[in-house]
């Protein structure tokens, strides 16, 4: 038996073990879990979602909305604790070794872009990572595994919250201290 050295290798065998070892080191350092989320604009977020974005914010998760309408203003996203970007342009270069643990996504998108619906069924079969779903009507095809879930605001994240909804300028109303969601479960690494 002839032991190979790293000078008897061909250069895609040892690339593909460089790649494999820093994957398996990333994975066994503490990062910050992250949280994607994706929806048409941020006062959906904010609506459907900015107490349990702002709380999960303070909790340590790095926290990304990808939003489809860029013209809108980002300032109640960043008053929830988050981060804002674009989907278009996120989709366009998005990769997997950034994938998030947890990805909540808005019901009304997936109806309207059957891109995200796609990738939201895709997400939920793979159970690569925990899926949010909110909205009026979830697809019938999203529903499968899923369970309710819903989620208490904090007193902080409601403050934050009712600043999020006025700079969004959204009309003043009861804002929620609870919020719902369809939940699928990532399986365990």
């Amino acid at each position: 038996m002839t032991l190979l050295t790293q000078d008897h290798m061909e250069p895609c065998v040892m690339g593909a073990r460089e790649v494999t070892r820093a994957r398996a080191t990333a994975r066994r350092r503490h990062t910050r879990h992250r949280l994607a989320v994706i929806a048409t604009t941020p006062s959906e977020v904010v609506e459907f979602c900015g107490g349990w974005l702002f709380d999960q914010s303070m909790a340590g998760w790095d926290v990304s909305v990808h939003v489809l309408d860029g013209g809108s203003t980002t300032v109640p996203l960043e008053i929830l604790g988050t981060r804002a970007f674009d989907l278009r342009h996120s989709l366009a270069r998005r990769t997997s070794a950034h994938w998030p643990q947890s990805l909540a996504i808005s019901a009304d998108l997936c109806h309207a872009d059957e891109r995200i619906r796609l990738g939201a069924a895709a997400a939920i079969r793979s159970r690569r990572a925990h899926v949010w779903l909110w909205g009026n009507e979830c697809p019938a095809d999203l529903e499968i595994g899923s369970k309710p879930a819903e989620h208490r605001v904090s007193n902080a994240a409601l403050a934050f919250k009712r600043r999020a909804w006025r700079a969004a300028g959204m009309s003043e109303g009861l804002v929620g201290t609870v919020e719902h969601f369809r939940f699928t479960e990532a399986l365990p690494e």
